[in-house]
């Protein structure tokens, strides 16, 4: 009796842009029932692999793509994946956030009446409404807005339209990056239905960042490091976070500890006062030169609103802040005056807010000081070339490469370009929203050793963050917001000093902990 083949099988897969080498003779296997992760360092050639499997990029010559043992033609063509069962889930969901339920999971397949060639809506609700029930998800509504749901409930959507195609007991759904946008407190439900499919006989293959899900979800991992193989469907309940991050850098992995317990620079502080937004009500606090504080709480307690009422990115309905450039009153500034001010915001979401995709590395480093450092009649390249050739060298972005689209990097190295484009600026407080979500751990390293260093130049940093792991790298004190106000204050910050704080019960008055 011979054994099923395996649902996808990749074999000697390789891809090359010009000398640039991407991937290198990859093997990969993914059985039914299986749930398959898929982790490497940004830039190790996870993304290009979904790009040849979705049919955007043709591979080298040589490699095979098998779906059930039969192979696929490549470059894969759209209907020739459908037809083999295979969905890709990418890490926005694709959603249209104006459409129904029913009308996003029937995009491109629409069923239409049979005389008046009309698109068919009721028939659209009912595959819906069936999709969602093989998900165990019946309480999601085929009718409503997607801009209604919220995000685990989004996730669920984009994958019964992953089902759309697929027979049960078959197919393959590749998850690339699908859990960034997720709050923690959705992952649960999101892992749930994905089980569920794999179950009833389906596959998945898990690309992620987060070493902790890899764990959490699969039965086996692949492992790339520069474009191969370093661990090949390596039995993950048997494997530590340490021993995949090993294989993934080529190195040990310590829990490094970046915070300085010097005492800051000397120098007058940065002082904001009477901070009112949204969330957030008349919140006054002081960020010493060479000083780190940490902002979290629990969702909604206000502080990941403050970074963009900070740097003029929201305007507060009052407040202020004040360094050694000027004083800036919030509530009727723009950015460009806190700017000037000398403060810099990383905001948590760089592909929306952050960066220029489609200029070059080199444009979006400079771009913040071209109407400042340059003339009408000329910008100006000696300056450019310095300050970029500095934030590549200093930061390790990879490829080092200025002049290509600042699109095409991976995830660590666009948030690598977009940290060293306000360091380059010399700000006076640099304020960071979330500055490793959805990086490796190789740059996650390099992310925090650059904080650290920033602060150890005297520049006073503010990290939001929910993070507890990153608070206490780097953090000489974290502040806990709760109902929209500084709850309590932690000094020396562990992580689970910070967990602690943040979920114990709300205290009469600030209280210190160190």
């Amino acid at each position: 009796m011979t054994s099923a083949p395996p649902r996808l099988e990749l074999s000697g897969l390789s891809k090359s842009f010009g000398a640039f080498r991407a991937l290198r003779d990859v093997d990969l296997t993914v059985g039914a029932g299986e749930i398959h992760g898929l982790v490497g360092q940004n830039g190790c050639g996870k993304s290009t692999l979904v790009k040849i499997l979705a049919g955007y990029h043709p591979p080298d010559r040589g490699g095979r793509i098998l779906v059930d043992g039969r192979a696929l033609a490549t470059p894969v063509r759209p209907r020739d994946l459908r037809a083999a069962g295979i969905a890709i889930v990418h890490q926005d969901f694709g959603l249209v956030r104006e459409k129904s339920v029913a009308e996003n999971i029937a995009v491109g397949s629409f069923t239409t009446t049979r005389w008046a060639r009309r698109v068919d809506w009721r028939a659209g609700e009912r595959r819906a409404a069936e999709l969602l029930e093989r998900l165990d998800a019946t309480w999601i509504d085929p009718a409503r807005p997607v801009s209604a749901l919220g995000p685990a409930d989004r996730s669920i959507v984009a994958i019964a339209r992953a089902l759309r195609t697929q027979r049960p007991g078959e197919g393959l759904i590749v998850l690339d990056e699908s859990t960034r946008a997720l709050p923690k407190d959705s992952l649960e439900d999101f892992y749930r239905v994905l089980r569920g499919v794999v179950l009833r006989g389906g596959a998945a293959l898990v690309v992620s960042h987060s070493l902790e899900e890899i764990r959490r979800i699969t039965d086996r991992v692949t492992v790339l490091r520069d474009g191969s193989v370093v661990g090949r469907s390596v039995d993950t309940a048997g494997t530590s976070e340490q021993e995949i991050a090993r294989r993934m850098l080529g190195r040990v992995v310590e829990r490094r500890v970046h915070n300085r317990r010097e005492t800051p620079r000397s120098g007058p502080p940065i002082t904001v006062s009477g901070l009112t937004g949204r969330t957030v009500r008349e919140v006054s606090m002081e960020i010493g030169p060479g000083e780190v504080v940490g902002l979290t709480g629990v969702a909604g307690a206000g502080w990941d609103e403050v970074p963009y009422l900070l740097t003029g990115a929201r305007r507060p309905a009052n407040g202020s802040v004040r360094t050694g450039r000027a004083s800036v009153d919030l509530a009727r500034a723009h950015s460009r005056d806190c700017i000037a001010a000398g403060i810099a915001l990383l905001p948590e979401h760089r592909i929306d807010d952050g960066l220029a995709l489609t200029l070059p590395v080199g444009e979006n480093v400079t771009l913040p000081r071209v109407r400042l450092r340059g003339r009408p009649w000329l910008i100006g390249r000696g300056w450019q070339h310095a300050e970029v050739t500095s934030v590549l060298d200093d930061l390790g972005v990879r490829p080092r490469r200025p002049d290509i689209p600042v699109g095409q990097l991976s995830g660590g190295n666009q948030q690598k370009v977009m940290l060293g484009k306000w360091l380059a600026g010399r700000p006076e407080l640099l304020v960071l929203h979330e500055p490793t979500q959805a990086v490796d751990v190789g740059a996650r390293e390099d992310i925090l050793r650059a904080i650290s260093e920033t602060a150890e130049r005297g520049v006073a940093v503010v990290v939001a963050s929910i993070q507890p792991a990153d608070l206490a790298a780097v953090c000489d004190r974290v502040l806990i917001f709760r109902d929209g106000g500084i709850d309590g204050e932690i000094t020396a910050p562990t992580e689970d000093a910070v967990v602690e704080a943040v979920y114990a019960a709300p205290s009469p008055s600030p209280r210190r902990k160190g």
